[in-house]
């Protein structure tokens, strides 16, 4: 099944194998459309780097999330021992 989707002036046609490529990615649906107009090989590599590093950014974020948490448990942890 061939599913078409307009990006500005650009018409898009992906099927279901461009479409299951991206599934699990972290991929918002602009960003899927903007690597699927971006016409050759190196520009569609250049529009995946781009948004590797959001989702790479997206990670660092959650990490710092996570080691705040830690600390807050290690904090409480310690007063009750205390």
């Amino acid at each position: 099944m061939r599913l078409h989707y307009f990006f500005g002036d650009e018409k898009v046609c992906m099927d279901n194998r461009d479409i299951n490529q991206f599934t699990g990615t972290g991929l918002k649906e602009d960003e899927i459309r903007k690597v699927m107009v971006a016409g050759d090989r190196d520009a569609r590599i250049r529009a995946l780097r781009t948004c590797r590093l959001r989702v790479l950014d997206e990670v660092h974020k959650k990490q710092q999330e996570l080691d705040r948490l830690d600390f807050c448990i290690r904090q409480i942890s310690e007063n009750v021992k205390a």
